[in-house]
């Protein structure tokens, strides 16, 4: 009889597992099929090449150079072109500071998925300042799309 009741504990516990992870991937359906999503994803192709063009741009000036200081600019500079597009045309929210800053918080595990990529394939790798930008720009994009529509622009 001991034997019949774990059996059943068990069967219990990987329906509600099975049942949790059926719900997960429904909100991963609904999240990542989703027409913001497919414009989060057209506006990072964007914001990917404004990404890889103003690192460029900064890897020319002679102070500068090229490597990782151009990227982190370059970054910044894509950054804060991304969180305008996003904002208005993506959440359909008015731009603000407080917004702004939680966008920006929103991309700090982006920023480190970016900064290490670029690093390994800029200094491992030894891949142009543009490839390596590219590469790691769109290295973080889904983790970072769920952060800013949970964090950034959430509605109240």
């Amino acid at each position: 009889m001991e034997k019949l009741r774990k059996g059943g504990e068990i069967t219990l516990y990987l329906k509600k597992f099975a049942n949790a992870v059926w719900r997960f991937l429904g909100k991963c359906k609904r999240t990542f099929l989703s027409k913001g999503f497919i414009e989060f994803c057209a506006l990072g192709l964007i914001n990917t090449f404004n990404d890889s063009m103003f690192s460029w741009l900064y890897s020319i000036i002679p102070f500068i150079g090229r490597g990782n200081l151009a990227a982190v600019m370059g970054y910044a500079t894509a950054l804060t072109i991304a969180y305008l597009i996003t904002c208005t045309v993506i959440f359909k929210n008015k731009p603000g500071i407080k917004s702004y800053i939680r966008f920006v918080i929103s991309y700090i595990p982006n920023f480190i998925i970016f900064y290490l990529v670029t690093f390994i394939t800029i200094n491992t790798w030894h891949l142009h300042q543009f490839w390596a930008t590219a590469i790691a720009a769109a290295a973080g994009g889904p983790i970072t799309y769920v952060i800013i529509k949970i964090y950034a622009f959430r509605k109240k």
